[in-house]
């Protein structure tokens, strides 16, 4: 059940589907065999995306820490025939190395958490995105983003774990995120470093989002808007 800080508005997107009420595909089920998150969890990632698209928020999705592609295909399937692009990059050879701010447990996951390119674009196909509407790109961060970007971005997807990682995406994606775009953090609740990246980001941009929550380690926050009034 979803915690008393997420709004009524999306209460009813997480149990019916977004604005337009319309039940969730049957896709989504099948998904959840290439994520490390419930079921419930997509419902929520691909209701919060298909929001974006009822608001006509301009820009395409992006999703950092892919894995073998579950919530980059939940999400996707929300922006399927809208004329977005997907954009997904991992260095598909699982964690880097983490920092003594990401917390003591998490040596033990350097290297684990290794996705396929293959099972991505399985789920991809689940969802039926077409190829050339996406974009996957391979190897480290550090690497990846010295690629082409995209300009504008509507739903910015964090699932990093890492303090550097995080922040590093934070850094390259976060101008291009449009006003009403959503910034998804996957390991809030989960990571230490995670959740110290943030508070370091919007410290830095000297920025105060209100951030809302869901399942037990999800965050996220809609660029721009300062309240919930009238929700």
């Amino acid at each position: 059940m979803m915690t008393s800080i997420l709004p009524r508005t999306l209460e009813r997107l997480a149990r019916r589907g977004p604005a337009t009420d319309a039940p969730f595909p049957q896709e989504l089920s099948r998904l959840a065999d290439y994520s490390m998150s419930t079921p419930q969890v997509l419902s929520r990632q691909y209701a919060l995306a298909k929001d974006i698209i009822a608001k006509e928020v301009i820009g395409d999705f992006v999703e950092c820490g892919v894995c073998n592609g579950g919530s980059a295909a939940a999400i996707a399937l929300a922006f399927r025939g809208a004329g977005r692009h997907v954009w997904l990059y991992d260095s598909f050879e699982g964690l880097p190395s983490p920092k003594a701010i990401d917390g003591p447990d998490a040596p033990a996951y350097e290297r684990r958490c290794v996705g396929s390119e293959e099972a991505v674009k399985s789920a991809l196909r689940i969802a039926n995105i077409p190829e050339q509407d996406c974009t996957i790109r391979k190897g480290w961060f550090e690497q990846t983003f010295q690629s082409p970007l995209p300009d504008q971005v509507a739903f910015l997807h964090v699932d990093a774990d890492w303090y550097e990682s995080v922040m590093l995406t934070l850094r390259t994606f976060y101008d291009r995120v449009t006003d009403g775009g959503i910034v998804l953090l996957d390991d809030f609740g989960h990571w230490e470093g995670c959740r110290e990246a943030f508070y370091d980001f919007a410290a830095m941009r000297n920025i105060k989002p209100l951030l809302e929550r869901f399942d037990n380690s999800q965050a996220f926050w809609i660029k721009g808007k300062q309240h919930n009034r009238g929700a």
